[in-house]
């Protein structure tokens, strides 16, 4: 068993939510909210069940159905803590080291990072998990196109492959730069050559050159291949095998895609072709690191 976080001071570090004191605003008309979470302006707002925050999301049963979704928890009951490593193993895309040399610049004890689009995952305690979906480890249910949080509150962001599934990326890079203070910094990959892949929604792919502009209004610090080529050959030879088997069954291809998994080591060719130089042509996907100018 692990022990809780502590501050470098040793004192325990206190649960995200507990840090959003005077930083929470109505999602709807961005008036201030009460300490039950009611708005002042149109009387909306949220609700707090023990240690989350909500403010709307995704409905149940949308989650529910979700294939990618119900494999996700099926691994996560089977492997409890062992998890992470058990999505990494069967995943057939290899991501490079980005988000912990990301994290490692800020002093999470004092600096509020949130992880918009968390979905199952957490790689901090002390950051704040926030996604559309009422997973175990969320810490803020919500839109991420109207985020219950107010202007300039957060010191950094992660977004790993969330774009694609929002409906209008747009408006919730808008959203990135309005809940983040000025010099505070982004971290945001997304997929390039990767097969659909729907959780619950699954809506566009970008180029290195598309994220970069999608981004524009912000001090872009750099892009680069975040997923390599092998990644995207994987995954692809693993739909494909299970399309070809399945004879036309589609009940066939669902079970027949987690045996595809077998084929997911081969990724780990990745760790040498992800820095060739012309990587980014079938590039799996790219990472942006990017900061809000200084005012």
């Amino acid at each position: 068993m692990t022990a809780d976080p502590t501050t470098r001071t040793g004192a325990p570090a206190r649960h995200p939510v507990d840090r959003l004191a005077g930083l929470l605003v109505c999602p709807s008309c961005r008036f201030s909210l009460d300490d039950s979470l009611t708005c002042a302006g149109c009387g909306g707002g949220g609700q707090r069940r023990g240690d989350r925050l909500h403010f709307g999301g995704f409905e149940e049963t949308e989650l529910r159905d979700d294939p990618l979704n119900r494999v996700k928890e099926t691994v996560k009951r089977r492997f409890g803590r062992a998890y992470p490593m058990a999505i990494q193993m069967v995943s057939p895309v290899l991501l490079r080291r980005f988000v912990r040399p990301f994290l490692a610049g800020f002093d999470l004890d004092r600096q509020l990072v949130a992880d918009l689009g968390s979905g199952t995952n957490r790689y901090d305690r002390r950051i704040l998990c926030v996604d559309g979906g009422v997973y175990d480890n969320v810490d803020l249910v919500g839109d991420l196109r109207t985020l219950p949080l107010a202007d300039a509150s957060l010191d950094g962001i992660i977004s790993v492959a969330v774009l694609e599934h929002v409906p209008d990326p747009q408006a919730h890079v808008r959203e990135m730069w309005r809940v983040l203070k000025p010099g505070g910094r982004l971290l945001c990959f997304v997929p390039f050559m990767q097969p659909f892949h729907a959780s619950p929604y699954d809506y566009q792919r970008y180029t290195a050159p598309g994220l970069a502009e999608l981004f524009g209004r912000f001090e872009v610090v750099g892009t680069r291949v975040g997923a390599g080529p092998t990644s995207s050959l994987v995954w692809v030879l693993q739909e494909w095998l299970a399309l070809v088997l399945s004879f036309g069954s589609t009940r066939l291809y669902r079970a027949l895609v987690p045996l595809m998994w077998a084929l997911s080591p081969l990724k780990l060719a990745d760790h040498l072709l992800a820095r060739h130089p012309a990587a980014p042509v079938l590039a799996s996907g790219f990472v942006i690191e990017a900061r809000r100018p200084a005012e």
